[in-house]
């Protein structure tokens, strides 16, 4: 076992220090046994920076389908036939609703989703501005939302309404990026992060994992982030679904999930770091070994076009490790207020 390089690489996450690019690639190698010891690892990073704290993020498919970008990946690509369904924004009241029960079953965080390259329609932006508003308003969730290649100004309205966060993923590595999306650029996707980061927002950004992309393009995309100063990733699975371009994909085998989750927190010890899309079908009944790898939030109840697990199964789970949520909806939140 390389102990010694395993310890070596901890150390420096508990100082707030990423690993070497050279070290990060070493864990592609790294056998079960050698995983699991660095787990014991990633789990002291964890609880250094995040202590026993375990975030949950909910989010609303607002507006689905119909999606001229061609990602690979996705079911609501125009580009490929698939049985994601195809609705028009909700309405404001439906956006409020949505986020009222997230925060009831423990959220702490909503986020509105939508497809498309980005919102620019006046009218389907200004009802997302009032329904931030809203949220912002009658609930104690923070605010997100997913909304395309959004432009400086647009985002400086939203942060005015009471945004607190932008959500937009890089994908995949610069270098396996025309791979995965061809009527977008690389460039397209960090200038959407700039400018959320100009508008004051603080910024959620990752990618899905799984695609094809090696692991040194793993490596590659988690120092991507890293030099991007942002506050949140998220880490997703790719779940292939028929009709995509990835379709005929398998699933990531379990412990190399792990493994990239373990890496991203060696390279950002600091960062909140969420297991969203394709947490059920890679980690089945063994989800909670996402957090000795160093995760410290979860996506809780659906997904875009996929149903997730039953947010109090979540709930139960992490009290159960003696990890406590801190959704607003949560008795511990309550206790507080």
């Amino acid at each position: 076992m390389r102990k010694e390089l395993i310890d070596s690489m901890v150390e420096t996450g508990l100082t707030g220090q990423s690993i070497s690019s050279d070290q990060a690639l070493q864990l592609e190698s790294f056998t079960h046994e050698e995983l699991d010891y660095l787990f014991i690892g990633t789990d002291r990073i964890r609880d250094q920076f995040k202590g026993d704290d375990v975030k949950i993020c909910s989010i609303v498919n607002a507006k689905s389908g119909r999606c001229v970008e061609d990602c690979s990946f996705c079911g609501q690509s125009s580009s490929f036939k698939t049985d994601a369904p195809e609705t028009e924004l909700m309405s404001v009241e439906e956006m409020v609703a949505a986020a009222k029960e997230a925060e009831a079953f423990g959220a702490n965080e909503f986020s509105i989703v939508t497809s498309g390259t980005k919102m620019d329609d006046r009218k389907e932006l200004d009802q997302v501005i009032e329904a931030v508003r809203r949220i912002k308003a009658e609930t104690n969730l923070e605010t997100c939302c997913s909304l395309g290649l959004m432009e400086l100004d647009h985002l400086k309205e939203l942060k005015a309404a009471g945004l607190d966060r932008c959500h937009h993923n890089l994908e995949t590595a610069a270098s396996f990026f025309d791979k995965i999306v061809t009527t977008h650029t690389y460039e397209d996707e960090v200038k959407a992060v700039h400018n959320a980061k100009e508008a004051g927002l603080q910024v959620c950004v990752g990618g899905i994992f799984g695609m094809g992309e090696t692991f040194s393009q793993r490596v590659e995309l988690a120092f991507s982030i890293r030099e991007l100063g942002t506050q949140s990733l998220p880490v997703n699975f790719l779940k292939p679904i028929d009709g995509t371009g990835l379709d005929h994909l398998e699933t990531i085998e379990y412990y190399d999930a792990l493994k990239t989750i373990a890496l991203l927190r060696l390279v950002l010890p600091k960062i909140d770091l969420f297991v969203c899309g394709g947490r059920e079908e890679v980690m089945t009944d063994q989800q909670e070994q996402l957090f000795s790898a160093g995760a410290n939030g979860i996506l809780g109840g659906n997904y875009l076009t996929t149903k997730g697990q039953d947010p109090k199964r979540d709930i139960e789970m992490i009290e159960s490790l003696g990890l406590r949520p801190v959704g607003s909806g949560t008795q511990e939140s309550a206790s507080k207020s």
